[in-house]
């Protein structure tokens, strides 16, 4: 879900907007108001809102400055400028400022709904460039880790930034024996699967092992680990040995070359190790190792983006948004020859299996993998891989399903409970949704859904609740009470507080606790 701050000093003007979001059926919550550019810049820095709809002419300090000084600290944030025809040459400005777009009072509901569709899709874009990019970027990193092991040109600010995370890490060589046992029918074609198959093997095992090591295919049938020095790689090496040769058939051996102090020690690491092993693997005639090696680090890129990208939908509750991407995903793979849809097939495979795994709690079943690899590997034409790849998507939205109906039973109850413990401290939305094991987005539904009102606006009247107790039987200041009911900022809790109970805190107390003097006086 998206969140929007909104910003204008009428309130009744401001209530109705926040109203009219809240009880629409967009993806947006009103995650704050403000009634000047002052209260705003406070909560944009708090909150970090992807949306910030604010009028032009408020007292303290105006939108067109709020919009200025906070397009310069976080330029990821939109904002849509509401102003009055009179004003229409500030509304200018706001433009070139970095406004998304203008909204002229007075502004009808399908005017603000429109206004938000456009920002919604500014905010999408904006997070899948994001994420494809920080996407290319690991390839890259990728690419020039490889050409440090194999004394290859690369960037030297590229390998800057791998040292950082690289110093004193461990080097663990696998080596594929024979891709072509004789009691398998794999063929030279069956071989990119194969690798692709052996990588995120590993890769699942080093999730299992809880090891943040970069894995890398180097060269046909070679592939290179870089953990932290700190981790055992014995077990990890005799499990990935085993699984390989037990799910695939595949005889694996491994090597941990020793530790790098440097960058500078990979290639030197990396020779020792492959003289080690030993020059053991059964060459394929006429099969391309630079191809392989780029087109299976593509496809691996590709599952991780895959994978990030079915996790964001699911947090931002478009679940529709979700199944269009991944069946335009199918269509794409059915366009393919058979051997590269297979591959990105698989690749398709992976990246369900770890979004499922890292959201739903899925656990690992190597046995299912085997199976469904072999069944894979069988299919000869595009209606043969396009049905394994439907199979795949289908069990991943059952995982789905599953994963909602286990977890929507009693956790609004046990989430109130936590908020009723905890409500002294920072309580975000998302904090409280992990401590019932559900995503933000879907909490947030069904939060309100159980409960009639919003997250924040229950966690407001509870601390409001306890505020209420606080001024009525001590004698704490009020700034006291703000701090110990989880404001930081007094006036703002007194505000909140006139908002809930109509009065401001000090004439709450007054009226709890009538002054034992005024009896005496009369």
């Amino acid at each position: 879900m998206n969140h929007i701050l909104l910003v204008e000093d009428e309130p009744l003007f401001r209530k109705g907007l926040a109203k009219m979001i809240t009880g629409s059926e967009t993806n947006w919550h009103v995650c704050g108001e403000a009634e000047n550019g002052q209260e705003a810049e406070i909560l944009i820095a708090e909150r970090l809102p992807d949306l910030v709809i604010t009028d032009i002419r408020m007292p303290l300090m105006d939108g067109l400055e709020l919009l200025k000084r906070s397009k310069a600290k976080f330029p990821q944030i939109e904002f849509i400028v509401i102003t009055g025809f009179q004003d229409f040459q500030y509304a200018q400005a706001a433009l070139r400022y970095g406004a998304l777009d203008l909204l002229i009072k007075p502004c009808g509901k399908q005017d603000i709904y429109d206004a938000l569709d456009k920002a919604e899709i500014r905010v999408l874009e904006k997070q899948a460039n994001l994420r494809k990019a920080e996407t290319e970027h690991a390839l890259l990193l990728e690419n020039t880790l490889r050409g440090l092991l194999l004394r290859f040109p690369y960037r030297a600010e590229l390998a800057a930034e791998l040292e950082v995370g690289l110093a004193e890490c461990k080097l663990i060589l696998f080596q594929i024996t024979d891709f072509m046992p004789s009691h398998k029918l794999y063929m030279k074609r069956d071989m990119p699967l194969l690798q692709f198959a052996v990588l995120n093997m590993i890769g699942e095992l080093l999730d299992i092992y809880h090891s943040d090591g970069k894995l890398l295919l180097i060269e046909n049938g070679q592939f290179a680990l870089l953990c932290q020095d700190s981790f055992e790689e014995k077990l990890l090496c005799e499990a990935a040995c085993e699984t390989v040769e037990r799910l695939l058939g595949l005889q694996m051996s491994s090597y941990c070359a020793g530790a790098a102090s440097g960058v500078q020690d990979l290639a030197d690491l990396y020779e020792a190790g492959r003289r080690k092993l030993g020059s053991t693997m059964v060459a394929v005639e006429g099969q391309n190792d630079v191809q392989v090696d780029k087109q299976l680090s593509t496809n691996r890129a590709q599952q991780q983006l895959i994978s990030t990208q079915t996790i964001a939908f699911i947090l931002a509750g478009q679940i529709e948004s979700m199944k269009l991407y991944l069946a335009q995903l199918m269509k794409d793979i059915y366009g393919l020859s058979v051997e590269n849809g297979k591959v990105e097939a698989l690749s398709f495979s992976f990246a369900l299996q770890d979004t499922a795994r890292k959201q739903f709690e899925l656990a690992y079943d190597p046995q299912l993998l085997t199976e469904r690899i072999a069944l894979l590997h069988a299919c000869s034409t595009n209606d043969e891989v396009s049905h394994w790849t439907g199979m795949e998507l289908d069990r991943f939205m059952s995982s789905f399903i599953a994963w909602q109906e286990k977890y929507s039973e009693n956790v609004v109850w046990k989430a109130a409970r936590y908020m009723e413990e905890h409500y002294a401290e920072q309580l975000p939305l998302q904090l409280v949704a992990s401590q019932v094991h559900l995503n933000a987005t879907y909490f947030s539904h069904l939060f309100k859904k159980e409960t009639g009102r919003s997250f924040v606006d229950y966690l407001i009247e509870l601390r409001m609740e306890k505020a209420k107790g606080l001024l009525a039987n001590t004698d704490m200041k009020i700034t006291e009470v703000s701090g110990v009911v989880g404001y930081d900022l007094p006036n703002y809790f007194a505000k909140l507080f006139k908002q809930t109970t109509g009065l401001s805190p000090k004439d709450y107390r007054k009226m709890v606790r009538p002054d034992p003097m005024s009896n005496v006086r009369n």
